[in-house]
């Protein structure tokens, strides 16, 4: 066994060791303190996105619309960190944000503290659970918690069990234990006009229209292209496609590379100011078709009804809670690594969407 494989092993180990060290000190149940739950015994219910993740606020987004729409006197708070922060400023429906530093346990302690009985629920979704995120919850002393798969919690004194599902309709269950029924799941997108403004200037500008959005990076190492792959899709697609225009998605770390790669392609373009996902929701927004092997721009792909080819991880528990919420999307699946994937297969897609539009 290498150093490497050892080093990930005892690591692993000292992550679970951990977690029971403080589900032993920090498990209890909450003090509940409303005798039924509805819609109008609630007064405040908290989200907990401490995890910074993007995809997660899409597939929720139509939580918060539902919660103000059936009982707009319900306070909503999220609890995120500054990877997310600025998709859940926007939002008209939350009432308050609770930024924490990511990976800090003293923060989430802080927080927890600062925030202690603000609230009547909260709601903790995420599949893993760390000591930082039971010390928040315990902390925050809700009268009930819900979780998902955390029957073996005392702390979750509400648990959703059936994790074959989507994690959209996993929120709906989420609200339906609260007594929030007839909820229209249909995606919140925002709307940033600056971005807007920037994007349609950007089109027009290359008079751009009927436009396919590539996308070559997902959020692991496993999820993105190498630059040879990058050329290599590129060099595929172009030939296949030589009069159709090509949209890249980027974000400050490779626009430089993006930038250089695109100058060798009449039909590639690139908005070299994105620094945002409000740039990539505009991009989107405009675009025919979306290609991406990152779940969070095929779920805002989904919620803008664009025709989608996801990349995906051949792993049935990550697609069954993360699939497109769509009937126009074409996956194509990867064992270990994402550049497995080959041009052809990314044609072959894109042609079979192409045909699609036109019967």
């Amino acid at each position: 066994m290498s150093l490497k494989s050892t080093y990930k092993r005892l690591k692993q180990k000292w992550a679970v060791l951990r977690l029971r060290m403080a589900k032993a000190l920090l498990d209890r149940s909450p003090d509940v303190r409303i005798a039924e739950l509805n819609p109008h015994s609630i007064t405040s219910m908290l989200f907990l996105r401490q995890d910074g993740k993007i995809g997660d606020y899409i597939v929720s987004s139509f939580a918060f619309r539902e919660i103000k729409r059936i009982n707009p006197n319900i306070r909503i708070g999220v609890i995120c960190n500054h990877k997310n922060q600025a998709i859940f400023t926007n939002n008209p429906y939350i009432d308050a944000l609770h930024v924490v530093k990511a990976k800090s346990t003293i923060s989430y302690y802080m927080t927890a503290r600062s925030l202690a009985k603000q609230y009547d629920i909260a709601i903790e979704l995420s599949l893993v659970f760390r000591p930082r995120d039971l010390i928040l919850l315990n902390g925050l002393k809700c009268s009930y918690n819900i979780g998902l798969a955390k029957a073996d919690y005392k702390i979750f004194n509400l648990n959703i069990n059936n994790m074959q599902q989507h994690y959209s309709e996993i929120y709906q269950q989420a609200l339906a234990l609260c007594g929030f029924h007839g909820i229209n799941t249909a995606y919140n997108l925002p709307i940033h006009a600056e971005s807007n403004i920037a994007i349609q200037s950007f089109l027009a500008k290359h008079h751009l229209s009927n436009y396919t959005v590539v996308n070559f990076f997902g959020a692991s190492k496993a999820r993105r292209f190498n630059n040879e792959n990058i050329c290599h899709i590129l060099d595929k697609l172009t030939h296949t496609f030589p009069n159709h225009p090509f949209v890249l998605l980027t974000y400050p770390d490779v626009t430089p590379l993006l930038e250089e790669i695109c100058n060798e392609y009449p039909t590639v373009f690139i908005y070299k100011n994105t620094n945002t996902i409000f740039d990539s929701i505009e991009i989107i927004r405009y675009a025919q078709t979306v290609i991406t092997p990152d779940t969070a721009i095929i779920h805002i792909a989904s919620g803008l009804n664009k025709d989608i080819i996801g990349l995906y991880h051949d792993h049935q528990q990550n697609l069954t809670n993360w699939h497109p919420r769509t009937k126009q999307a074409h996956l194509i699946f990867f064992k270990n690594n994402i550049n497995e994937i080959t041009p052809n297969q990314i044609c072959t897609a894109l042609q079979q969407v192409f045909d699609t539009a036109t019967r």
